[in-house]
Formats: structure tokens, sequence, C-alpha cells
């Protein structure tokens, strides 16, 4: 890696963070009126759009938060009937979370409201560069989170 390699990371690195924290203020926003949070919000989504019924634990995993806080999350959407949860024949405390029509019909709305947003922001930028850009930001983060799992304990 070459010194301008490092530099152009670290700069990468800084945007995410910042666009990270615009991100969960837009997911406020958008969940407003639907009376989510932004925490809300992005656990619906996960479990929306999912290929796989996700468990708590994997939502954790993949959003990078912890398992307690997306349990906590998971559970106040629970209770409110947006999403249930279904017995998981691969691990019995980690039940399998997934949406009810009141879920699915909440995120529609959620997703709705961002339409307007994402053409704004979105405006006048070449729609290649920015699929070209989520492709380049998977990449890294799968090779992170590979380097993360070869550095932890077996066991």
């Amino acid at each position: 890696m070459t010194t301008e390699d490092a530099r152009q990371m670290r700069g990468l690195v800084d945007e995410v963070l910042r666009l990270h924290g615009r991100l969960v203020a837009v997911n406020v926003d958008h969940g407003a009126a639907e009376s989510l949070t932004g925490a809300e919000v992005m656990v619906l989504r996960a479990v929306v759009n999912a290929e796989r019924s996700p468990t708590v634990p994997q939502i954790g995993r993949s959003l990078g938060h912890a398992r307690q806080s997306v349990q906590r999350v998971a559970n106040a959407l629970t209770a409110r009937g947006l999403l249930a949860l279904k017995e998981n024949p691969d691990h019995k405390r980690a039940p399998l979370l997934i949406p009810t029509e009141a879920g699915r019909a909440a995120h529609s709305r959620v997703h709705q409201h961002s339409q307007a947003w994402t053409r704004r922001v979105t405006e006048g930028i070449e729609p290649g560069s920015i699929g070209r850009a989520a492709e380049t930001l998977r990449a890294l983060r799968v090779r992170m989170e590979a380097d993360l799992a070869a550095k932890r304990p077996a066991g």
C-alpha cells in the first residue's frame, strides 16, 4: 500500500463515518410519521429486506450493533405488532424475526416517505456511480468482516 492509498483510505473512512451519522438522523426523520425511532427503522428495514428471516444476533453483526441493543429494539417492534417471532430450527434461544403485515405496511410507508429525500440527495449524480460506490463499500465490508473473524479466538 502506498502513502497515497493510505491517505485515500483514511479519507474514505472519514466520509463513511460522517455519512453514517447523517443516515441515522435521516432514519429518525423518515420514521417519525410512523412513530418509529431511527433504530426501529433500521431493524425493521433489516428484517423486511432480509433474504431469509434473521435472528437478533445476525442483525447485530450485520449492522455492527450490540445484540442487546438490537434485542431491545426488536422487543419494542414486536410489542407494537410490527415484528413477530418464529421458532428457529437451528437455534432454540435465537428465534427468527419476521415482519407482520402491519410491519410490512409501516416499512412501505417509511420507504414512500424516503423516496422524495432520495430524489433530492441523488439529483445530478450519475446512477451508475452510486451503484459502483455501493459495490466498493460492500467489498470493503466483506474483507473487514473476514479480517475480524480471522482475529477472533476459536471456540
